[in-house]
Order: C-alpha cells, then sequence, then structure tokens
C-alpha cells in the first residue's frame, strides 16, 4: 500500500520542479510563458521557411519546420544554406541542449557539406556515441529540412539509432531483474553495463538539465523511453519501497562508484558525527542550488553535474578531474558522490521523503 506521505512529497517534489521549469525554460508541458534565452527560434522567430541571405545564398530555417524533433535537452534548431544546388554550410542555432552533449554531436554537421539535397537525402549518418539524441535530432532535423525544401512529404522516417533501443534494454533490464534476482554476479555485470552502454557509449543518465525540459517541452518517443524508464524507477518505485532504485541499480556514476568500492578491502571510518556533517552539507547544497533556479541565477550549475564526465571527449578537464576523484575515493569511501553531494540523488531523496 502506497503510504500518503510518499505521495505527499512526490507531489511537492513535482511542483517545484515544474516551478524552476517554468523559471528557467519558460514553458511547462508544451506551453509557452513569456519568452525564452533559448528560444528554438531566437533568430527566425517569424518569418518564411525559406529566404535568401545577403549572399545570395538560399537559407532553410528548420525551426520552421513541421516535423522536426528534439534532442537529449531540446530543441535542435539550424539553419542550412544552399548556393548552386549544393550544401554549402549547416549552422546550429541556439539551442537548450547540454553545452558538452552538443559540442560533440556537431561534429556531424559537416557531413552533408558539398552534397544536392537528394544525395543528403539518400545519406546514412551515423549518431555520435555519447550524444546519441542530440545528433539524432541534427540528422532528423537536416532531413525533414532538406525535405520541405525539395516540396516533399516523403521526407525519410525520423530515425532512431540501434544505440537507443540497446540503451533501453540495459535500463529496462536494470530497471525489472533486481526485484527478482539477488545475486552479486549479475549485480555486477548490470553496474558495468550501465557503466559501458549507459554512461560513456550512450551518454544516457538522468540529471537537472533533463528533467526540466522534459516538464517544459514533454516527450518525443521512442527518443524518450529511455529516459521514462529511469523516471519511472526515480520517482514511481519509492511509492512501492523500492527506495533509491535508480540510484542503486541504473545511475552510471552511482554504479562506477559501486564497482570501484569492491576494488579495496580497507574502508575508512567515518564517525557519526562526520557523516551526519556531510549529510547536512548535501541538504544545504541542493536547497541552495534550487534557490538558484526558482531565482532564474547561476542556473548553468545544471550543466556542471559529474555525469558530464562519461562525455569526455568534450567535458571540462576539471570535471573529468572531479569526477575521477570521486570514484577513487569510493574505494575507500562508499560511493561519496551519490551521498554527500549529488544534487539529483538529493531530488530524489526529496521526493521519496528522505530528505
Amino acid at each position: 500500500m502506497v503510504k500518503k506521505d510518499k505521495i505527499l512529497s512526490l507531489l511537492l517534489t513535482l511542483l517545484m520542479l515544474i516551478a524552476a521549469a517554468i523559471i528557467v525554460n519558460k514553458a511547462v508541458f508544451g506551453y509557452n510563458i513569456g519568452s525564452s534565452s533559448t528560444d528554438e527560434t531566437a533568430t527566425v522567430s517569424t518569418g518564411d521557411t525559406i529566404t535568401t541571405d545577403s549572399d545570395g545564398n538560399t537559407v532553410i530555417h528548420t525551426a520552421l519546420v513541421q516535423g522536426t524533433i528534439s534532442g537529449y535537452a531540446g530543441p535542435v534548431p539550424l539553419d542550412i544554406r544552399i548556393s548552386k544546388g549544393k550544401i554549402t554550410e549547416i549552422e546550429p542555432l541556439p539551442n537548450a541542449e547540454s553545452p558538452s552533449f552538443f559540442k560533440r554531436a556537431q561534429t556531424i554537421l559537416d557531413s552533408w557539406t558539398g552534397k544536392t539535397p537528394d544525395e543528403a537525402l539518400k545519406m546514412k549518418v551515423d549518431a555520435v556515441s555519447g550524444a546519441t539524441y542530440s545528433s539524432a535530432a541534427i540528422i532528423n532535423n537536416v532531413n525533414a529540412g532538406l525535405a520541405y525544401y525539395k516540396g516533399t512529404d516523403s521526407r525519410p522516417a525520423e530515425s532512431t539509432p540501434a544505440k537507443i533501443w540497446i540503451a533501453f534494454a540495459v535500463t529496462l533490464a536494470a530497471c525489472i531483474v533486481p526485484l527478482f534476482v539477488k545475486n552479486r554476479i549479475y549485480h555486477n555485470a548490470q553496474m558495468i553495463a550501465n557503466v559501458i552502454v549507459l554512461g560513456f557509449w550512450c551518454g544516457q543518465f538522468l540529471d537537472y538539465s533533463l528533467i526540466l525540459k522534459y516538464i517544459s517541452d514533454g516527450f518525443v518517443l521512442p527518443a524518450a523511453l529511455v529516459a521514462l524508464a529511469m523516471l519511472t524507477a526515480a520517482f514511481i518505485y519509492p511509492l512501492f519501497g523500492k527506495a533509491q532504485h535508480y540510484c542503486t541499480n541504473i545511475c552510471p556514476l552511482g554504479s562506477a562508484q559501486q564497482l570501484m568500492g569492491q576494488i579495496c578491502g580497507y574502508k575508512i571510518h567515518m564517525s557519526q558525527k562526520a557523516t551526519k556533517a556531510l549529510d547536512w552539507f548535501r541538504k544545504i547544497l541542493w536547497a541552495a542550488l534550487m534557490l538558484s533556479l526558482w531565482s532564474d541565477c547561476l542556473i548553468g550549475w545544471m550543466d556542471l553535474e559529474l555525469f558530464q564526465a562519461f562525455q569526455f571527449e568534450s567535458a571540462s578537464w576539471w570535471i573529468i578531474a572531479v569526477a575521477a576523484l570521486f570514484i577513487i575515493l569510493s574505494a575507500v569511501i562508499s560511493r561519496p558522490y551519490c551521498r554527500f553531494v549529488c544534487p539529483t540523488g538529493s531530488l530524489f531523496k526529496r521526493a521519496e521523503n528522505l530528505g
């Protein structure tokens, strides 16, 4: 039986997130509320979908094309320039994607340069590892924009990379199997899969940026299947007594810490006083970060959560260094980042009425 206090705690947390989404993204459940600094039509909020620039190039504004899809954290609008029948440039416009994801994904933008629209529509461009959603959105937006330019409705079907289905399979296993199987060998195998597949290969995990964007813009399937499964484990499972299921069984950073903890038999003994003090630090930090969202101040911290370290080719060196430090510490201190710092983990604890 679900306890009323857990339901109330979850509802309170959702209200806090909705307030943050409205303030940060100026939208909730697909409805725009005022203007947003990350408006997908920042440069072409009104006007024609196809225009001509000062150099005589044809420009396709994908932000105004029906059928384009969002990336990891939001819309990924593009301007496609065509000159003398060939694509000369694909320019990314301001968007809500996490910078580290989009930096990796935009490396595919040159794939279409020099191609005619017909040639480009026939191309198969692979998504970038670690930026699957962002690169898939770029690919689909290019296809939608070029199909609109050609004046045809027979645009290629939206691409859902195989990596998303593999990530979904790994996530689904982590959601279901631990409910019935209590086996250390399986658990370790799942942790390894979480780190390699969800972390390094696909870049799939929950963080504030993703959660707030889904509250603001809603879900686009099938790309959002992985996030939906993770959100279910994080927010719904605890209602039925499965506390911290996401953090313990799915989160790639939590999995990396658990695996590292098995390497060393020695563990630092922390006094009850020290543990309590660190737990209070986590709570105060989380409260301060939430206040920064509600006041629309210093919201850039959402792009600095240590999960970004899995995208090591584009993440800041200091994020990688801090993440590595916490993973090393987890050899002698059980899951230090999860227990004493993680803002996303603190959010889940608040939803579970654990403080």
